[in-house]
């Protein structure tokens, strides 16, 4: 039943393409535009969605109004979109961990991730792994051995069970045999605080954070996750693809319409969106300020994405043994 839904949302997509805008999309929109955002407000999906909501709205002279609806990992606001009525004025925020990650670290969500209608990726979100400065490894090569040395003794920070950071070491004990000592924190805040402080030995950080704490020398960082590209954001910091580890684990930001939402108003939403990720300003003060990439693409591009991140997100489910229930 899934499949179909995806499946028959991109012909339409298509089909749409060779018959041209129809009279649907000439005379949309007509009304504001309320977006939906699954996370709290500050967040990256946050800024970014209010960001793209406000340039579609100067451009097409209609409001369009963010709605936080932030609760249980993105959860609440999806079931919201879930239900939403599908006439295009209402449209959604996501991310990565919402879209591939939920569905295999809940037993039942109340969303389905593959019947949304696709618009558009936006952007991607680098990570780095960093050490305690006075730690003796300077790559993550070096930092498994060490660790391969003194099983449960290298403290490895994260902001919670489930979070990005969790699950990168979760991923490198399966991979390698090493043993971390896995360290929970309630929030970004206080895991950067503990960094700040040495109470642990390892973790990962957005690359926007991390040349404060290097510039005081507290930590150095030892590796980024940055696909098969070269890290706009990380200098000379070698990827874990360079240093042999094909994980590909980031998070990645994406706009979708309700189940059933023409698929006229994706194009235009789209093509709008696609503007302003080409838009120097834009994207140097929204995306590259906050050491995100941008993608852009087209919707099947953004299913194509998801595709592969459904498969990387149900090996690191159950690899951490995530329960979210």
């Amino acid at each position: 039943m899934i499949k179909v839904v995806r499946v028959s949302s991109l012909l339409l997509f298509c089909a749409s393409l060779l018959s041209g805008p129809g009279v649907l999309a000439q005379s949309y929109p007509g009304k504001p535009i309320r977006m939906i955002v699954p996370i709290g407000a500050g967040s990256l999906t946050d800024i970014v969605g209010r960001a793209v909501a406000q340039g579609v709205s100067q451009a097409w002279g209609q409001p369009v109004v963010a709605d936080n609806r932030a609760g249980a990992n993105g959860t609440i606001g999806m079931e919201e979109c879930m239900r939403a009525p599908a006439d295009g004025y209402t449209i959604c925020m996501t991310d990565g961990n919402i879209m591939t990650l939920n569905p295999f670290a809940y037993s039942k969500i109340p969303y389905d991730p593959l019947a949304f209608v696709p618009v558009a990726h936006l952007a991607d979100l680098e990570v780095q792994t960093v050490a305690k400065a006075s730690l003796p490894v300077n790559s993550l090569k070096e930092l498994v051995e060490y660790a391969k040395a003194r099983p449960g003794q290298i403290a490895w920070g994260s902001s919670g069970a489930g979070s990005t950071m969790h699950l990168i070491m979760e991923w490198i004990q399966a991979r390698t045999g090493a043993k971390f000592n896995h360290i929970p924190y309630k929030s970004p805040a206080q895991l950067q605080a503990a960094m700040a402080a040495g109470e642990i030995d390892v973790t990962n950080l957005a690359p926007a954070a991390v040349p404060g704490f290097v510039k005081d020398g507290r930590v150095k960082p030892i590796a980024v996750i940055t696909g098969k590209r070269r890290s706009s954001f990380a200098g000379d910091t070698a990827s874990y693809s360079d240093q042999g580890f094909d994980l590909d684990f980031r998070n990645w930001l994406a706009i979708v319409l309700p189940p059933g939402a023409p698929v006229e108003i994706a194009r235009r939403w789209n093509l709008e969106i696609n503007k302003l990720l080409t838009d120097s300003a834009f994207a140097g003060k929204f995306l590259y300020g906050n050491a995100l990439t941008p993608t852009g693409g087209t919707p099947e591009d953004l299913v194509a994405i998801m595709q592969v991140k459904r498969k990387l997100g149900a090996e690191l489910a159950k690899i951490a043994n995530l329960k979210y229930d």
